[in-house]
């Protein structure tokens, strides 16, 4: 039983708000979906996914700028590397409309 016990303090740990979190970025659209098989057909539907493509790129350098030190190390990134990527995003702000 101590090993159950373990088990959920350790989930506890993980979702403490019982996965309120995940529904909120779920539910928001921010939790990266996995790219469509579908090929974008004709001139707008190949815009239409390049700057699909733009978008993801730039929220993913943006979220660099985010991680805590420790969570660079783990995926193996310096805090130089990732702001370095981070000042890529900017170039493509104006792509983004004000929140």
């Amino acid at each position: 039983m101590l090993k159950m016990d373990q088990y959920n303090q350790a989930i506890d740990t993980m979702y403490p708000d019982g996965y309120q979190r995940e529904r909120m970025f779920r539910d928001s659209g921010d939790m990266v979906d996995p790219k469509s098989a579908v090929v974008a057909q004709g001139v707008f539907g190949r815009l239409i996914a390049v700057i699909g493509s733009w978008q993801s790129k730039r929220s993913g350098r943006l979220a660099l700028r985010e991680l805590a030190n420790e969570q660079l190390h783990d995926i193996g990134v310096t805090r130089e590397q990732a702001l370095r990527e981070a000042q890529k995003a900017l170039f493509s702000s104006w792509l983004t409309p004000p929140r």
